[in-house]
């Protein structure tokens, strides 16, 4: 019985953490950019018509606070960098096919007999990914310096998808600034 705890626990560990991180993010900058002369930001406006306002409030929310926290002040005017966001969502399709069967087959050598059964299941599933891209220029000439990307499931409950934006958008700024590049 304690064995077989055991192999529960080293089996249902890996799949808790896998569930756990369902949020992908991806950074890219421009390498010639110098982070350290940014100390304000504004917006640009809402970019995408489709997100209804309360998901876009939530999402502009995220930012502002992450930004706020790396020293960051919103202006209303001559800002040094210009930020805005493009948020995106598809149906995604997953196909999971399962074998399983067991088979009998003594004999050595020449003869043998042999008997065996199996069987397939395939089970179809949809789910919906959303993508918020969050982009930062400079506000002079309009030259972007630094996106992010995350990409996360939608859940039906608006709470867990609030928790995602936020978490989200924090695991992005998690890179930001980046490193000074060494030369």
């Amino acid at each position: 019985m304690r064995n077989a705890r055991k192999v529960l626990f080293f089996l249902l560990v890996p799949f808790l953490f896998i569930l756990g991180c369902d949020l992908s993010t991806s950074v890219d900058y421009d390498r010639e950019a110098d982070f350290s002369q940014i100390s304000s930001f504004g917006w640009t406006g809402k970019q995408n018509p489709e997100i209804n306002d309360l998901v876009h409030n939530r999402i502009v929310n995220a930012l502002r606070s992450q930004l706020e926290a790396k020293g960051l002040r919103l202006v209303d005017s001559n800002p040094d960098v210009f930020v805005t966001y493009y948020g995106d969502d598809n149906e995604r399709t997953v196909i999971d096919t399962t074998h399983s069967g067991y088979g009998y087959g003594p004999g050595w050598g020449w003869g043998g007999a042999g008997l065996g059964m199996g069987s397939s299941t395939t089970t179809v599933r949809t789910y919906k990914e959303g993508t918020i891209i969050v982009d930062i220029y400079w506000a002079g000439d309009k030259q972007l310096i630094w996106r992010g990307t995350v990409t996360g499931t939608i859940s039906d409950n608006p709470q867990k998808n609030e928790k995602n934006i936020v978490k989200g958008i924090a695991k992005l700024f998690e890179k930001y600034p980046p490193p000074p590049e060494k030369s």
